[in-house]
Parts: structure tokens; sequence; C-alpha cells
């Protein structure tokens, strides 16, 4: 038990380990003298046996063997992040899987994550020359999923790196493993660091607190998005707001006021506005700018700019609910979560 444990928490925190790991499971559990039955117990699947096992509950009993699966294609593809600031927030199973893979594909946006991967796989290979000056964006995404996925068809151990979360504002990673899988390969994704989880550290949020919405710019500007005011609103990329093709040199922002104009549908011109960015080197601090609805124009944003917009009036509470819930509970509701509206 201790055996598992400690080779667990070891590779965790090492990320060469954990690449011989990914390369080699079955191996690299046989070189940490990891008992037999314990890897029977592994192999299950089953997160309760697993559970059962950490705690020397049922060690040295039989466990029942995975039930017959349909053996995948060779070829698979992990889809990672290497966070928003790359030195720190890189994961350790994200740096195992691009150092062990046959063929390491990446989409980032600063020379430093850059050298980080090709540090950890010098064999990389950028997908950011499928972007086209002023073409559409759909377009350069089809030509990455399909640049990934040929490796993928070629039996090679795959790793596609995005930029912050892969699964965040990045169609060509969840296409590609939505296609990968379609044909019979094992393809994932990994967690990874956010602009959101920077946003909540930077900005002291709380998302349970009120609750919270959160829209990519154009999509909430061009669809009927019904805004609770008394919650937290995110607006993602809206120094881009109306732009669909890929610009280097800057973005179109002539759709911008639009943005300001349906905001003003739910909020007053005084209402509080934070534009944020999130740290990209190491050392420097987020930009954070506070300013009244009325005051933003688009001379105050990049395509990295994200709006925070805090809740414009208190929550409503629900007296039915309330007094359902106390007729099922009892009459104390001391330690409810319900906030008062102001007087």
């Amino acid at each position: 038990m201790t055996d598992l444990r400690r080779c667990m928490a070891e590779l965790a925190v090492n990320p060469a380990l954990l690449a011989e790991f990914v390369h080699d499971p079955a191996n690299g559990l046989k070189n940490a003298a990891i008992p037999a039955e314990e890897q029977a117990v592994l192999k299950t699947g089953q997160i309760n046996d697993m559970w059962e096992l950490l705690h020397g509950r049922r060690a040295g009993e039989t466990k029942a063997t995975p039930a017959e699966v349909t053996a995948p294609k060779p070829g698979q593809l992990a889809v990672v992040g290497t966070g928003i600031r790359s030195v720190g927030q890189l994961t350790v199973e994200a740096i195992a899987w691009m150092r062990e893979a046959d063929a390491l594909l990446y989409l980032v946006t600063d020379p430093i994550s850059e050298e980080i991967i090709h540090t950890l796989n010098p064999a990389a290979i950028s997908l950011h020359g499928y972007y086209g000056e002023g073409a559409g964006r759909m377009g350069s995404y089809e030509a990455m999923v399909e640049h990934i996925l040929s490796c993928v068809r070629r039996g090679q151990r795959t790793c596609a790196a995005f930029y912050g979360h892969p699964g965040v504002f990045a169609f060509p990673s969840h296409e590609s493993i939505r296609r990968a899988r379609s044909e019979g390969h094992i393809a994932f994704m990994l967690p990874a660091v956010s602009a959101e989880d920077c946003l909540f550290a930077d900005l002291g949020i709380d998302p349970s607190a009120n609750g919270l919405q959160t829209y990519e710019a154009s999509d909430f500007l061009l669809h009927e998005r019904i805004i609770d005011t008394s919650s937290q609103l995110i607006l993602w990329q809206v120094g881009v707001v109306g732009d669909f093709t890929y610009r280097g040199e800057g973005y179109d922002l002539g759709g911008f006021p639009l943005l300001i104009q349906r905001l003003t549908e739910f909020y007053p011109y005084w209402h509080d506005v934070i534009l944020y960015q999130a740290a990209l080197f190491l050392g420097y601090p987020p930009m954070i700018q506070q300013l009244k609805l009325g005051q933003v124009t688009a001379s105050y944003v990049n395509p990295s700019t994200t709006m925070y917009l805090p809740p414009a009036r208190p929550t409503t509470p629900n007296a039915r609910m309330q007094h359902a819930l106390r007729q099922l509970q009892g009459n104390d509701i001391s330690q409810w979560p319900i906030r008062k509206e102001s007087p």
C-alpha cells in the first residue's frame, strides 16, 4: 500500500518519471515494484476499488478484471494546455505527454512557451502557419485539425498543445478529439490553467457568490441572451468582437460600440466595468483597469482583453421554494445562503 501511494505521489511531482509512465504504464508499475494484485485493481478502472485499495481495506483480495473491449486503433491523441503563463502553470502531466509524443503540434502565443515546447520535444511543429492574414478562422482551424489527425492516423502518439486551457475557445482541440474517437483512436484532453482561472485569482472573484454568466463577446452580441444582472458577467474576446477573421496586426473593432450599446440595455452607464488581461510573463502583474460602462471604448481593449461586470442589483429570494424547503427541513434557516434585497 505504501509503495502504491509513494509511486503515485512521485509521478505527481516528477515530470520525467511520469513521462516514462506515459510511454509504458505496465512497465512503470513493474519498475515501481507494485504487487500484481494491486496492479490488477488499477487495470479494472473501478474508482471504488481504488479507494479501498488506497485505504488498505481489501488489500490482497482478487479483483475483477475489466470487461473485454474492442482494441483501439494504433495512434492516440492527447490534447494539453500550456496555461496562460507557461512558466509555472504547465502541469506535470502536460509536460510528460509533450516530452513523450512521437508528434507534438502546438499553437501558442508567446516565444517563451514555444521555447519550452521545443526544449521538451525538439521535433515539435507549430500550427500557427495555417492562419492567413484576413482569412476566416474556421478554414485555418480545419487545416489544423487535419494535420493533427494525419499524425494520429499514421499510428503516432500525438500531442496537441494549445495556449491556456485546450478546451476554452479552441475549436481544433475539441474537433480533433471528436474525429479521432469516431475513427476508433484513443483521444482525450487534459485540463489546464485558463484565463478564467487567472481572473478569479487576480480579481478575487468567487463564481458561487451571486452566480456567474459567461459569454464570448460576439456570441453575446449576435444572440438574444438573457442577462441576470444580480449575477456576475464575464465577456470574453471583447477585443475581436464582430471580426471573424485572423489579423496579426489588430482586429476590426467597428462593432465594439454595438457591444456597449447592447450592455446598456441591462446596465446603467455608470455601472462599474473591469477590463482584465492575465499576466503572460513571470514577474509581471496582470492588467486590471476599472472604468464606468459609459467610458469604455475600443481604444481600451486588445485581443486578449476580458470584460468583467459585477452584479448590478441584489438577488431576488424565491419565497415559494424557501417555504417548500422549510417544510422539508424544519424552520431553522439560519444556515441558508440567502441574500436579502436591499431596502
